[in-house]
């Protein structure tokens, strides 16, 4: 069973975080990769197909590449050094954001919402006592 505790890209040394420099880069080529136009799981399945280990157990996925590009310890966040840069990080947010499918309701769903916020309302003026 993996033992992964710092994000792909760091590794803990004599109690400091570091640079983990394989990974490191592999971690930046993703965020290229993704930058120009390449998917989740086209990534995945190229990191799979060249070898790259992301643990000892884990074969690498389209939700492992997506939590590397939303993860901003990559630009140098909560004490961690930097492996991209925050243009590139922006870039990846700005195509994910892109990327992602418009969310719409049904009216059944929107009708559903609605009595549900008119009952927690409801509920709640019930509660209030003056």
């Amino acid at each position: 069973m993996g033992n992964r505790k710092q994000p792909f890209g760091y590794r803990m040394t004599l109690g400091e975080i570091t640079i983990q420099p394989e990974e490191a880069e592999t971690v930046r080529s993703i965020y290229l990769q993704y930058i120009a136009g390449a998917s989740f799981k086209q990534l995945a399945e190229q990191l799979q197909a060249e070898d790259v280990l992301y643990d000892e157990d884990k074969s690498w996925n389209k939700n492992m590449v997506s939590r590397i590009l939303e993860d901003d310890r990559y630009i140098g966040q909560k004490e961690f050094p930097a492996l991209i840069t925050a243009e590139q990080f922006d870039a990846a947010q700005k195509r994910r954001k892109e990327m992602r499918p418009a969310y719409k309701q049904t009216p059944a769903q929107k009708a559903l919402r609605r009595l549900r916020s008119e009952e927690h309302t409801s509920e709640l003026q019930s509660r209030i006592t003056i």
